[in-house]
């Protein structure tokens, strides 16, 4: 038991400083600690996969809000993006949930792999477009946003590790990228939460400590564990030079990718 709570104090622990440092919901690492602990829990193989993005959405509903609202206080949101943006990405991620009750995860495993491939080799060669005024682009950041609240209440991610490249393409500086993306992954994570709460397999409706496809010990250990490390996390980010946060950052898509792949695949 001892084991157990301790291994998600170090999972939240991780999962807030990611949050913090990178503007992401950490779900790259949340989602794989709780597909591992959901079969040492030795629940049906078959409904793992929706249940580890489940909690993990509901955790990163805990972890996110404290390294978004340090972000925001040290001047590193832009909020007329993130009020074009936000609606969209609250309402796809809710109705993602959902979906996510009826697919096969293995082909969109794929592409978010190749996503992250591609948003890595964006970060680290800097290609932009033409025109970066993200601000005149309303059309294009509500289906961006919709986009990915999809893809994200989909895999169990906060959304951040395919913001983040976005946001840096269309030309945001690092800083003010990861702490958009960070208020952004709020909305993703909360209706993603929300959406956990009320759609679950009926094989998991009599399986002890969940509510919906969330389960609460490991949502309120982690997730308390995360805050303190997540306001951490985010006034790291701030001091630390925008050159290296962009090759910290592709390195951590890499080896998200390498992830999705190796669970796919081996």
């Amino acid at each position: 038991m001892f084991e157990f709570f301790l291994g998600l104090v170090l999972l939240g622990i991780l999962a807030g400083l990611l949050s913090g440092f990178f503007g992401i919901g950490s779900g790259v690492i949340l989602v794989p600690a709780y597909v591992f602990l959901f079969n040492l829990l030795d629940l049906p193989p078959e409904i793992i996969p929706i249940l580890a993005t489940g909690t993990s959405m509901t955790t990163m509903a805990i972890t996110i809000p404290m390294a978004a609202y340090i972000h925001f206080k040290n001047n590193n949101v832009e909020l007329e993006i993130v009020k074009k943006m936000f609606w969209m990405a609250f309402a796809m991620t809710l109705l993602g949930r959902y979906v996510a009750l009826f697919i096969e995860s293995s082909t969109l495993q794929i592409i978010i792999a190749v996503s992250l491939i591609l948003a890595a080799l964006q970060i680290a060669f800097d290609f932009s477009p033409k025109s970066k005024n993200l601000h005149k682009s309303s059309l294009e950041l509500i289906f961006v946003a919709g986009l990915l609240g999809l893809v994200t209440s989909f895999v169990g991610i906060g959304g951040g590790i395919l913001m983040v490249p976005y946001f840096l393409y269309k030309g945001l500086d690092p800083h003010k990228a990861i702490g958009t993306s960070s208020l952004m992954g709020f909305a993703l994570a909360v209706s993603g939460a929300l959406g956990a709460l009320m759609f679950a397999p009926i094989a998991s409706k009599n399986i002890e400590f969940f509510v919906g496809s969330a389960f609460v010990p490991a949502v309120i250990i982690t997730g308390l564990s995360s805050i303190y490390f997540a306001r951490l996390g985010a006034n790291l980010s701030a001091k630390t030079d925008s050159r290296y946060l962009k090759l910290a950052f592709s390195i951590l898509i890499i080896i998200a990718a390498l992830r999705v792949f190796y669970i796919t695949f081996v």
